[in-house]
């Protein structure tokens, strides 16, 4: 089961029933090549690779129980395992829609499809923004693990050409064939995980600091106040950030209504454990907390003291290549919700292109590669790229907050007009009630410099997105007549499409 939809309202979309068939043919005609996406070419493994490499876990696991530290001190790993049952009720939001609908749209197609063509453009302007963004910042990120991964091996470069590098090589991987390009993401993952998991079951072996490799300590507070351990939460919530990604391959992946539901959920899963995990060793491999939050890359430390040096340099190399991954399936995700938006009539038509000999689209790509390097560049006068990151990344941290709330409303929304049980309406508004804790721990009280100013143009980019359908006659054009949102208003609300159906049956009468 698989959708290809097509360029200015043409589409063939193969769904799978003979009954589904035939209401998107009714819909949609067939484009030409160049200007679809490749129908079901990914099974599961290559479409969760997607969201596992957004989230890059093991460029974050490197240095993550120290900024727990730093932030909380203590409750290394109990703040993240309270931020990934939080971000749960996050992923059942998207968990419902993608069970009925899916697309490259991502958000913009269910979101649009229940709640209206406005608020799909704002969810998926918002959800782009955060993709690019994190693309732009994860090359710096790059840049960073691999100057120090490099040094190691006395080879010494400035990090902004470190950064560019990732950029090109991005931007290179992201034009192969998207079964190519998400087994490089899974292989890169998958290697990563594999060196840290070895280098913790060492740890554990060795019994950690004064043989307190099993200590419960990391699941403590350690006397820290709530509102405090709170912070830590908020921080360990950006850690789990992008399990969605897999949404934006609906129409490439195999029974997508099957396999892109279980791929945003095992992802969300997968790498919450191996993050809870990871924290807990490294805390407790440690003499002190005071000690972890000092620690400039914990992980590496812990692999070199209590496993060997050659091990460590190859975690750190780990860490590296995840943060390759994560910047991969960032650009991979954004120009396929850029492209989905580019068909429906927003924005130039060369968004609209894709190759005929990779399937990847090109014009969409070519988009993101410029406005990511443009946010990668706006940085790297820093002396440090970790400062470069924090900025940069923090900005689409800002912004996922606002997409994920926007996804939960849209999903409460769904559960009552699709009168679904209202247990599951109850779920959602616990989700939306802990967004609202996050955005308060968030900007109440305000961010200092520099962080002020980052939050100050999250907000205008946010005014922009509501703006653009009111002063934009194209935009609302292409909201108003999405051949998506109607194809998605007819998998997820039936009953509401046969009546908008009837009504204009009845008026051309």
């Amino acid at each position: 089961m698989g959708e290809s939809l097509g360029a200015e309202g043409e589409s063939r979309v193969a769904i799978g029933t003979p009954v589904e068939e035939e209401q998107a043919a009714s819909a949609y005609g067939a484009p030409p090549p160049d200007r679809r996406l490749r129908a079901g070419q990914l099974r599961f493994f290559r479409t969760v690779a997607e969201s596992v490499g957004v989230q890059g876990p093991t460029g974050g696991v490197v240095i993550g129980a120290a900024v727990l530290a730093s932030i909380s001190g203590g409750g290394t790993a109990l703040v993240q395992v309270v931020a990934a049952v939080a971000m749960g009720f996050v992923a059942y939001a998207f968990v419902i829609f993608t069970r009925g609908f899916n697309s490259a749209g991502s958000v913009y197609g269910f979101t649009g499809a229940v709640a209206g063509g406005v608020f799909g453009f704002f969810s998926a302007w918002t959800l782009l923004l955060v993709y690019v963004d994190f693309a732009g910042g994860v090359y710096a990120s790059t840049a960073d693990e691999a100057q120090s991964a490099l040094a190691a091996l006395g080879v010494h470069l400035p990090w902004q050409v470190l950064g560019v590098c990732a950029f090109v090589l991005v931007t290179l991987f992201a034009y192969l064939d998207i079964r190519a390009s998400s087994a490089i993401i899974l292989a890169l993952e998958g290697v990563s995980i594999v060196l840290v998991t070895v280098a913790c079951v060492v740890v554990l072996a060795r019994g950690g600091y004064h043989g307190h490799a099993f200590s419960a300590a990391p699941f403590r507070p350690d006397g820290a106040s709530l509102a405090v351990l709170g912070l830590g939460v908020v921080y360990a919530f950006s850690l789990f950030s992008g399990f969605e990604a897999a949404t934006t391959l609906g129409e490439e992946s195999k029974a997508p209504s099957k396999v892109i539901p279980l791929a945003v959920a095992s992802s969300l899963v997968v790498v919450a454990l191996y993050e809870i995990g990871v924290a807990a060793v490294v805390t407790n491999a440690y003499p002190s907390v005071k000690a972890l939050a000092a620690a400039p890359v914990p992980l590496v430390t812990v692999t070199d003291t209590y496993v060997a040096g050659w091990l460590g340099t190859l975690v750190a190399f780990g860490a590296v290549v995840s943060s390759f991954g994560a910047a991969l399936a960032c650009a991979n995700g954004a120009a396929r919700l850029l492209f989905a938006l580019g068909r429906d009539g927003f924005g130039p038509a060369s968004l609209r292109r894709t190759s005929v000999r990779t399937g990847a689209p090109v014009g969409a790509l070519a988009w993101v590669a410029v406005v990511s390097l443009g946010a990668f560049a706006a940085f790297s006068w820093e002396h440090d790229a970790i400062r470069a990151v924090d900025i940069i990344l923090t900005y689409g941290a800002d912004l996922i907050i606002v997409a994920y709330i926007l996804v939960v409303v849209a999903a409460i929304v769904y559960t009552i007009r699709s009168r679904m049980s209202p247990a599951k309406t109850i779920i959602l508004l616990i989700g939306a009630g802990i967004l609202g804790y996050v955005v308060k721990s968030t900007f109440l009280p305000f961010p200092a410099a520099p962080y002020n100013w980052v939050a100050l143009v999250a907000g205008v980019s946010l005014v922009v997105g509501l703006v653009l359908p009111v002063a934009s006659r194209r935009v609302r054009e292409g909201v108003r007549s999405s051949p998506l949102l109607r194809l998605g208003t007819t998998r997820l609300l039936p009953g509401v499409a046969e009546g908008d159906g009837e009504a204009r049956r009845t008026g051309a009468a």
